[in-house]
């Protein structure tokens, strides 16, 4: 399976993480779990600051705060779509939809939580990425499915990948 990743860099200190590589790793790990028969997906990240994500906040979801992380899914029903994505050929990439992550909130809520800040990070594009799947967290059932599945993403890419935090 392939997995493009397009990051756009608009706060130069997310240089220093290699959103790609840990994007990639957990929309492929994503994938496996959930045994989807795709080869290629694709997906864009902007890696912003608390003021760039405090304005897409603000126009998107009327909200005047910073968070750390949001998501914008391509397609709204991904497991009730087609199962076999036959829409889509053999040379064409799936867009899974639109990721923003705020740097400072990243750092600020590692270092309250007293977790690496690459951890953290892998935490929140396992929940970005799980919406752009269609997860949800607005109801008790819907959030405890969702935080099972990022468990199981994070205790199999952090467990079986100790490079993963030589940053």
């Amino acid at each position: 399976m392939t997995v493009r990743v397009s990051v756009n860099y608009n706060d130069p200190r997310w240089k220093r993480f290699d959103l790609t590589r840990y994007a990639s790793l957990l929309v492929s790990k994503v994938v496996q779990l959930h045994q989807i028969k795709l080869n290629d997906l694709s997906l864009s990240v902007l890696a912003c600051s608390d003021a760039r994500i405090k304005e897409l906040n603000r126009q998107y979801r009327k909200k005047n705060k910073a968070t750390n992380v949001l998501a914008w899914p391509a397609i709204h029903r991904f497991f009730n779509f087609d199962q076999n994505y036959q829409s889509f050929n053999e040379n064409n990439y799936l867009f899974l939809g639109d990721i923003a992550i705020s740097y400072e909130r990243c750092l600020r809520e590692a270092s309250a939580q007293n977790i690496q800040f690459n951890k953290h990070c892998c935490k929140l594009l396992a929940h970005a990425i799980l919406h752009l799947l269609g997860y949800e967290h607005d109801v008790s059932v819907k959030t405890k499915r969702m935080q099972l599945m990022e468990t199981r993403i994070l205790n199999s890419v952090l467990t079986n990948r100790p490079k993963l935090y030589n940053i």
